[in-house]
């Protein structure tokens, strides 16, 4: 069994051995470009569609854009589900919702078509794709932009199609994020997300009393048995747990859990997490919310590696079984004894940490 705490991971690992990430562009375009150059920044457009886990993580640069230049139009373009996490944003003027997918082709292109007349017309002084896929490509290509900058390793083409590309660094996944602000010589500062919680209305949940439980994601192999929820709460009976998400159903009626399982606004999800005296759950996007939040999070890792896909913050912990056969990034197990690396993470393990989490909380709050 393995604990890692990302923030004396991160420490350890020593600034001489990250790369400058400084991207180099794929263009002719003149040096100044590069740097502050003679171009005026009046209106930003950031491309970063999806998953809530990946848009959670890119948030600083927002942020970041809004500290270099203070009185543009910072513009956000992602898919409709996180409007409320975008468009109450302070560095974020504007949300724009990028077109899901349509039952008939047709349908789709319409929508794409409107899409491009409507980021065309802004004429946006400077693009950032951190989708880094073909649609994404293509919008930033089509967008009529002064600078298209994207990922040096974008997917499916997408790097024929911008003018300038930022080479992405080591690990974590944040950090490709963080490099398009290198890129542009945004001053260095630490990540700043700009969320909030709003306060708790929830009839008999009280601010740092609970803790939540997020026992879904979308890769089946990324579950912790759903057993071991059962005797975690069962271990704990003096604290109070709320299970919330959508997934399968399985039996968690023990009398110290609250079950909201279930579709909830983003916002409310926001306030459930960010009121939390802490949250436990597999590599998904509620639990890089929480850690966004500042909320003390416990991720379990099995498929997928932990030092490139863990929530960043000072409060993050990481448990690994340390199986030889992980990380594999396998959406199905072909292991004789099927997904050793989460089922091998003992509930004892998870209440230990738990315990020390809570005692730590705490303490801080004396």
């Amino acid at each position: 069994m393995v604990l890692y705490r990302l923030a004396e991971h991160m420490s350890s690992q020593g600034s001489g051995q990250k790369r400058s990430a400084i991207g180099a562009a794929n263009s002719s375009l003149p040096l100044q470009w590069m740097g502050e150059g003679d171009l005026p920044v009046r209106k930003i457009l950031i491309l970063k569609f999806s998953s809530l886990g990946d848009v959670i993580q890119a948030l600083p640069v927002a942020a970041g854009l809004r500290r270099r230049w203070p009185s543009a139009e910072i513009h956000w373009m992602a898919f409709g589900p996180y409007r409320d996490l975008l468009a109450n944003h302070p560095a974020i003027d504007r949300f724009v919702e990028f077109p899901r997918r349509r039952e008939t082709p047709g349908g789709l292109f319409r929508d794409l078509a409107r899409c491009v007349a409507a980021v065309r017309q802004e004429r946006y002084d400077l693009l950032l794709d951190m989708q880094g896929l073909l649609r994404s490509g293509l919008l930033c290509f089509l967008s009529g932009a002064k600078r298209r900058i994207g990922p040096w390793n974008g997917r499916e083409g997408s790097i024929l199609l911008y003018r300038e590309r930022v080479m992405p660094p080591p690990p974590p996944a944040q950090e490709r994020y963080l490099a398009f602000l290198r890129y542009l010589r945004v001053p260095a500062g630490p990540p700043d997300y700009g969320l909030k919680a709003e306060p708790l209305d929830i009839p008999g949940l009280r601010k740092g009393a609970y803790v939540v439980l997020h026992p879904y994601a979308r890769w089946k192999t990324k579950l912790w048995p759903w057993r071991y929820y059962g005797e975690l709460v069962r271990s704990l009976p003096h604290l109070s747990f709320v299970v919330m998400g959508i997934g399968p159903w399985f039996p968690l009626e023990e009398k110290n859990v609250v079950d909201l399982r279930g579709p909830i606004p983003l916002q409310r999800m926001m306030a459930l997490l960010g009121n939390a005296a802490a949250t436990i759950g597999p590599d998904s996007g509620p639990a890089h919310l929480a850690a966004a939040l500042g909320v003390p999070t416990l991720m379990l890792f099995g498929p997928t590696d932990w030092r490139e896909s863990a929530a960043v913050g000072e409060n993050v912990r990481v448990l690994s079984a340390g199986t030889t056969c992980a990380p594999c990034w396998r959406t199905t197990c072909p292991q004789p004894r099927p997904v050793a690396c989460l089922s091998d993470i003992p509930p004892a393990r998870v209440r230990q940490e738990l315990e020390e989490i809570c005692a730590e909380s705490l303490q801080m709050a004396r």
